[in-house]
């Protein structure tokens, strides 16, 4: 095991990754043309909360109506902030991210890092939810990103792709 795997086990140390993990994937997602597109801004700042499953169920049932606790919640920042380089927020449920890694079979390191893919892409505009060509869409992003970010196996890690082949419940 990783020395990044295993001092992550609190929600104060998943916070301080996910923070440092967050600003690499934001640094490197502006490097790419096609997403820079989505908000010339830069830099983009996102901030991110990691909870437990109380507050995140209460988040989801809050906001989405869904009375179960979720991974990943985004909370797109309304405008003129976006304008000013503020995308948004993410809120990542640490026990669902434990039960989703172990679940599969890697790390809540690179369940972290599926995480954060999927909540930025969200706060950048996509969204899986409105079809199967957005769906696609959004799925090829997660892949080239976290395959950009050094995670190999993200064909079979991208939440959208784990729905679509079964190996997630909606």
């Amino acid at each position: 095991m990783s020395q990044v795997q295993s001092k992550l086990n609190t929600i104060g140390e998943f916070q301080i990754e996910g923070q440092v993990r967050l600003k690499k994937l934001l640094e490197m997602s502006q490097s790419l043309p096609e997403l820079a597109r989505k908000n010339r801004r830069r830099p983009w700042v996102v901030h991110l909360k990691v909870v437990g499953r109380a507050t995140i169920q209460k988040l989801n049932q809050t906001y989405l109506k869904h009375d179960y606790a979720t991974d990943v919640l985004s909370f797109p920042a309304p405008q003129p902030f976006p304008k000013l380089g503020f995308l948004g927020e993410l809120v990542i449920g640490l026990p669902v991210l434990k039960d989703q890694a172990r679940e599969l079979g890697h790390s809540a390191s690179a369940e972290l890092d599926v995480l954060l893919v999927h909540g930025l892409l969200h706060l950048l505009g996509f969204d899986h939810e409105l079809g199967p060509r957005e769906a696609q869409e959004m799925a090829q992003w997660e892949a080239h990103l976290l395959s950009l970010w050094g995670r190999p196996e993200s064909h079979d890690l991208g939440l959208i792709e784990r729905v679509t082949s079964g190996k997630k419940k909606k």
